[in-house]
């Protein structure tokens, strides 16, 4: 059903009887801007005086006098007791219809729920309001055929196989202890150690076994340069200073004594590059996985290539379409950004009070490209649906099988349960990749070598 919302309360009215629009409304339109619509609406006296005449009806056949059963006291003394409820009653179905009415009148067609404001009226009079409508923009989307793009094709060479190949050995070598007879910026350290600030140890700032990538970057400074030279089993007095700004805010800005002892030194041994390594990873020879590892890398390079095109297309269309999007989306959309960036702080170890100080800037500096991710939506749907761009249930169901095959056997069932459940997705984003396949087909294309 249709609701409106009064002006500083929560909540919609009641439910009418009718959604039928009043041709007797008299509707003016006072302002038109920024996906917003202000209405001035008059609903006739006599319309008024019927509705609560009604509303009258409708309370004598519950209400409770003295001396009457439920529902059968005389109207008159309806009217004397419960003059006030009757009139709440009526001004509420009348501004519920009348609102529908308005907007039907206006072909507005609202995205929040409308705001009434101004009420003037009594049980005998006309009725006036104003209604405030958010509404969807209205968009015709120009110059989004011929965008120039700049395709950056980038071909896999040998070199960036072999750079990939040592990656994996690099990620499959054994720790081994070292001959070297003290450490070294190559080493892998395992040490344990206690830390003390002005004298007193630190909460949480021991460790047992704790290996150290000697040439990883540290979170703080000073410390991995502390144990360069040291022999297994060898204890040394680190001081480090921590930075101004640090997650634990006690030892921001201070300096923290490290008492670390060196109880082994290791070093990377690298696998052979062979048909056995080849075989440890699940391929059955050294050349086959080269082989896998190109087309990985091909296929990586094509996904790159693509991403850079659709961002292109994203940037040409919004820099062709400017046009106002409803605040409440922007709005909306700001705050989730803003949450995913509250929920990746939190996992870098920011605290409550910490975000709270930071969150109105967050937001602020959100909304800039909340708009334009609003914006960007709304010229993608309508030129999908200019262009006739669609999806049928059976090429949904033609993915969701795509899907289903490529996962291991024991999986298969639970993703094509997960699947199913996700359809709207899935047809949101095949819709979408078929539109830009669009975009770039219709787009003048140069091609140069990546850098």
């Amino acid at each position: 059903m249709f609701g409106w919302k009064k002006k500083g309360k929560e909540g919609a009215g009641t439910e009418s009887e009718s959604e039928a629009p009043r041709a007797d409304v008299k509707v003016k339109v006072k302002d038109r801007k920024n996906c917003a619509v202000l209405l001035a609406v008059e609903v006739p006296a006599d319309q008024v005086r019927k509705a609560t005449e009604d509303s009258f009806r409708r309370v004598q056949s519950r209400a409770k006098l003295p001396g009457f059963r439920p529902g059968k006291a005389p109207m008159e003394m309806v009217k004397k007791n419960f003059q006030d409820a009757a009139w709440e009653d009526a001004l509420d179905r009348l501004l519920r219809e009348s609102v529908y009415s308005a907007v039907t009148q206006e072909n507005v067609v609202p995205i929040t729920t409308p705001v009434v404001d101004k009420i003037d009226g009594e049980p005998t009079k006309a009725l006036r309001f104003e209604v405030k409508v958010e509404c969807a923009p209205t968009v015709e989307p120009k110059d989004y055929k011929g965008l120039p793009l700049q395709k950056k094709s980038r071909t896999v060479t040998d070199a960036d196989t072999d750079k990939r190949l040592n990656d994996l050995r690099e990620s499959n070598a054994k720790l081994v202890l070292s001959k070297d007879a003290s450490v070294d910026k190559k080493h892998f350290v395992v040490a344990d150690y206690d830390s003390f600030l002005d004298g007193q140890p630190v909460a949480n700032g021991s460790a047992k076994n704790q290996l150290i990538e000697m040439a990883a970057p540290q979170n703080v400074e000073g410390f991995t340069e502390g144990l360069l030279g040291a022999k297994d089993g060898e204890t040394r007095e680190v001081p480090v200073r921590f930075p101004d700004v640090h997650p634990q805010k006690e030892l921001a800005g201070k300096t923290v004594l490290f008492k670390v002892t060196v109880t082994a030194i290791k070093e990377k041994e690298m696998p052979a590059l062979d048909d056995e390594f080849a075989k440890d990873l699940g391929v059955e020879s050294l050349a086959a996985l080269k082989e896998r590892l190109r087309k990985d890398l091909e296929t990586g390079a094509e996904r790159a290539l693509r991403q850079d095109l659709e961002k292109q297309i994203i940037d040409g269309l919004l820099q062709r379409n400017v046009f106002d999007v409803p605040p409440s989306q922007t709005e909306e959309r700001a705050r989730h950004l803003t949450a995913q960036v509250k929920d990746y702080l939190a996992q870098q170890g920011a605290s409550e009070a910490d975000w709270k100080s930071a969150e109105p800037k967050m937001l602020e500096k959100n909304r800039p490209e909340a708009e334009r991710q609003v914006r960007l939506s709304y010229l993608l749907s309508r030129i999908a649906e200019l262009e006739k761009i669609n999806v049928e249930d059976a090429d949904v169901d033609a993915q969701i099988q795509k899907i289903v095959d490529g996962a291991r056997p024991e999986q298969r069932t639970d993703v094509e349960n997960w699947m199913k459940g996700r359809r709207d997705t899935l047809r949101a984003q095949l819709r979408e990749e078929r539109l830009f396949d669009f975009l770039i087909q219709q787009a003048k294309v140069t091609e140069t070598p990546a850098a």
